[in-house]
């Protein structure tokens, strides 16, 4: 049975819940400890937020002068030669030149979560 967006949103927002929770009480001593600590509710959070950008609904603003907008296709052959990563920023994904509110990441397309239906992205570097 396929989810919908609300089940997955519930499911995204209990698994941040979870991930505060451990933040709130952490006693590790290092960043990597914690994120040893904090590995279910991370790997929850990052899969389920993927999920969920790829069945969010969709609202059109203007894209912004400052935004680096490309075509879906370039945006996806940048990712994969490695050319952008996350650490560099994240985009939004256009149509008709319009820019929607579903943000997509360099790891979004490696991992084959594209929202075909768009044209082209905006691209925000950090």
């Amino acid at each position: 049975m396929k989810r919908t967006f609300e089940q997955v949103e519930k499911e995204f927002i209990e698994a941040q819940k979870a991930y505060d929770k451990k933040w709130n009480e952490d006693k590790t001593e290092t960043w990597d400890d914690f994120l040893v600590y904090a590995k279910n509710e991370i790997d929850a959070m990052t899969t389920l937020g993927r999920e969920k950008r790829m069945m969010m609904p969709y609202e059109l603003t203007n894209i912004p002068d400052f935004a680096d907008v490309m075509s879906l296709k370039d945006f996806i052959a940048c990712c994969k030669d490695g050319s952008f990563i996350d650490y560099d920023g994240s985009g939004n994904y256009c149509i008709d030149n319009k820019e929607t509110n579903i943000t997509v990441y360099p790891s979004d397309i490696i991992n084959g979560a594209i929202r075909w239906e768009f044209d082209a992205v905006a691209w925000y570097n950090r």
